[in-house]
């Protein structure tokens, strides 16, 4: 067994993996997709999911906010990139995130997430 197996027994979680791309209309017209209307690049693959730490303090004169930090784990042999979309399946909880760089090592990927926000 290796490194690799041993902590992947230990994922509870499960990540849907969506990768923006360009898709041309008919009439020629390039549209951006992203989010859910990604390429679904792998779907319910086993990860951790972790918490997330509370949130660092952003502050302007006018303004305050806390954002909160997240990352995920899973198998070397997963590829997800950078602005991959994720639904994260987490205790029942289905949490909309966005990838960072990920940092690969033979063991696990630990993948940097932001929330995804509803733009209004």
């Amino acid at each position: 067994m290796t490194e690799a197996d041993i902590l992947a027994s230990t994922y509870e979680d499960e990540v849907t993996v969506y990768r923006p791309f360009k898709k041309k209309l008919e009439s020629g017209e390039s549209i951006f997709q992203s989010g859910e209307k990604g390429l679904k690049i792998y779907e319910g693959i086993p990860c951790a999911f972790s918490g997330h730490s509370g949130g660092k303090l952003l502050q302007s004169p006018s303004t305050a906010s806390a954002e909160a930090e997240y990352s995920l784990f899973t198998r070397p042999e997963a590829e997800v990139k950078a602005n991959d979309f994720l639904l994260i399946l987490h205790r029942g909880l289905e949490y909309r995130m966005i990838a960072g760089n990920p940092s690969r090592m033979l063991s696990h990927n630990e993948i940097p997430l932001r929330e995804e926000k509803d733009h209004v």
